[in-house]
């Protein structure tokens, strides 16, 4: 038994093309995967703005959701306000 050189499935012997992504056995095809894309890391040395570190730590961290409660407290203190000046 072979193995496909496009996708490593096992080939059976006797095959001329492969099972799982038909590429002809025998033959030295290219994969027809790339690579996945890497963003450009930035270099440790050089030094960050302080904008760049604002954004680097607010991606970092996970968006807050408000709470039902802040709106109700928010409305009480509304509704007192409105009381005590009207």
């Amino acid at each position: 038994m072979s193995f496909c050189i496009n996708c490593g499935t096992q080939i059976p012997d006797g095959s001329r093309f492969c099972p799982n992504c038909g590429a002809p056995v025998g033959a030295n095809p290219q994969p027809q995967y790339q690579q996945p894309y890497q963003a450009p890391q930035q270099p440790q040395n050089q030094k960050m703005s302080y904008m760049d570190r604002v954004r680097e730590a607010r991606a970092k961290q996970p968006l807050s959701k408000v709470k039902w409660y802040h709106y109700a407290i928010a409305a009480v203190l509304v509704y007192l306000l409105t009381q005590f000046l009207g």
